[in-house]
């Protein structure tokens, strides 16, 4: 690549859920009134990003997620997810049995000598982003099996899944679980009551209750239970918590291991478990023998929970780099995409580089987010600009997840209000950016809002998509020219804006057509 003299400053704007898809039909993005973002797209070079499959780490044809996608952004080529590198642990050919590891040893060994339960919680799922219902499944047989007492806490997928899938899923589950003489299924719940994001505190309130206490309505039968909340419309991520009869809460000596495959997950529920009184809720925790988590947790939970596996880690980040470069650089998002670009873009560096700052703002809880679906992107917006006033920053990246998170939610409607609220906030971007001389670079992450209705079923369909994603420059270079790529190459693609040379781990390769002049000035 040639050396080029680098705009300042460079603006990214990062879309959460933004594919490309040409139906209308159940297209948020299609029916949404975008004006300020059509009019810079037809302006403006442009290209597709595949942002599913193999291009971001993935197995072919999966979809792409936040996880998968920030981290093929900010690494420059495709970041294997943890499920490639636990899944083997699981499959029992001798290799890397979880049997055998020495986390897990260690906590069957303090539980069993004071006659102390385990209790798995986890999402019950075949999808392999959040959980996967072999890892509980395992999990539960083999500790049933060391004579250890075992209660199952299923958390009920429906975003990563069919909207009222959980039935077949708990179903297989159980039947798994038959002959584990120590092992019973505890509670079900949906993954909106502490286990998401922006679970609210009333949400995650009732979870502790059910879990810590057994404080919640009784089930003989989970599975009809589930299926009397399908008929009241009740889909699986908002299954209000149910217990067994024989549930009698968490006790003195019991072990919690969280069963998850992301660093994000469940903080609002382990956090109330580990520690009612700091979630605001009148009780005390009981002495445990531990708290572990399948995947190491994200700050601040990651110093108090013990993982069997390492979160996702990788050298030679966009971050990393652009410090590298002597830039300085700030990024924008909320609390609920905070992972996205604190762990997972920056390969889960946990410090700040040199030059580098980052601002979060607060999200809604997921209760007012359908009333509210600008969500924080004014407030980031407005950060944005102050930022460009001022000057300091080379680079500024700001996160919307507005489409990503209405998305999931299944409601149309508010989810084509989110869009047009940000398209109100790239308005004012774009025009600021134009009038310092800058590029603004708009990039979409995975697919989400431009498919909310299920093919096969008609209903509302929660789940990412294997849409490619926009990649678009605006106030380039003349003459610049854009191929169509990945993920992994939006990083190569920034750092030739910016006049620097990717570094050698990043496999992706600049878009940037070679017609375009060698200088880039501001």
């Amino acid at each position: 690549m040639a050396a080029m003299t680098g705009v300042r400053p460079l603006v990214l704007v990062l879309l959460d859920g933004w594919g490309v898809r040409t139906e209308r039909e159940g297209n948020a993005l299609a029916t949404a009134r975008t004006r300020i973002y059509d009019r810079l797209a037809a302006a403006s070079p442009q290209s597709l990003l595949r942002a599913s499959g193999e291009a971001v780490g993935l197995p072919s044809g999966k979809p792409g997620y936040a996880q998968a996608g920030y981290a093929a952004l900010g690494a420059g080529r495709p970041i294997e997810p943890p499920a490639a590198r636990i899944t083997p642990a699981f499959q029992h050919d001798g290799s890397a049995d979880i049997a055998a590891h020495p986390v897990l040893r260690d906590l069957i060994s303090r539980v069993r000598p004071l006659g102390g339960a385990v209790h798995l919680i986890g999402t019950m799922t075949p999808s392999g982003i959040s959980g996967h219902q072999r890892y509980l499944a395992v999990l539960a047989a083999l500790l049933s099996h060391e004579g250890v007492k075992v209660w199952v806490h299923a958390v009920m997928d429906g975003q990563d899944t069919r909207a009222q899938s959980g039935i077949e899923h708990l179903s297989e589950f159980l039947d798994d679980i038959a002959g584990a003489e120590n092992a019973e299924l505890g509670s079900v719940m949906g993954r909106s009551f502490g286990f998401d994001d922006l679970s609210d505190p009333a949400a995650i309130a009732a979870a502790w209750r059910a879990l810590a206490n057994a404080e919640a309505p009784y089930t003989e039968y989970p599975t009809a239970y589930l299926d009397q909340c399908y008929r009241k419309g009740v889909n699986d991520d908002r299954i209000p918590p149910s217990i067994a009869s024989s549930y009698r809460g968490i006790r003195q000596d019991d072990a919690i291991l969280l069963v998850n495959l992301q660093a994000d997950q469940a903080h609002g529920l382990l956090g109330a478990l580990i520690d009612p009184a700091a979630t605001g809720l009148a009780a005390k925790a009981p002495s445990l023998s531990g708290v572990y988590s399948l995947v190491r947790l994200a700050s601040p939970l990651g110093a108090e929970v013990e993982p069997l596996f390492e979160a996702m880690s990788f050298k030679g980040s966009l971050a990393e780099t652009i410090a590298q470069a002597g830039l300085s650089q700030l990024t924008l998002t909320e609390t609920a995409a905070e992972a996205s670009l604190w762990n997972f873009a920056r390969g889960g560096a946990k410090a700040l580089f040199p030059g580098e700052t980052v601002l979060v703002t607060d999200t809604p809880p997921l209760a007012q987010a359908e009333k509210k679906p600008e969500l924080a992107s004014a407030a980031i917006t407005e950060e944005l600009l102050a930022a460009l006033k001022k000057g300091e920053h080379d680079v500024i990246t700001a996160n919307f997840s507005n489409a990503a998170i209405l998305g999931r939610t299944g409601n149309i409607r508010a989810t084509v209000e989110a869009i047009e609220a940000i398209d109100k906030c790239l308005g004012k971007i774009a025009a600021q950016v134009d009038k310092r001389g800058g590029t603004l670079v708009l990039c979409g992450m995975y697919g989400k809002a431009e498919m909310m209705l299920d093919p096969e079923t008609g209903g509302a369909w929660r789940g990412t998509t294997t849409s490619d994603a926009p990649l678009i420059i605006i106030g380039g270079p003349k003459g610049l020219e854009l191929q169509d790529g990945t993920l992994a190459d939006v990083a190569p693609t920034l750092l030739h804006l910016l006049g620097q040379s990717a570094p050698r781990e990043m496999t992706g390769r600049s878009l940037i057509a070679t017609s375009v002049p060698d200088r880039i000035s501001a």
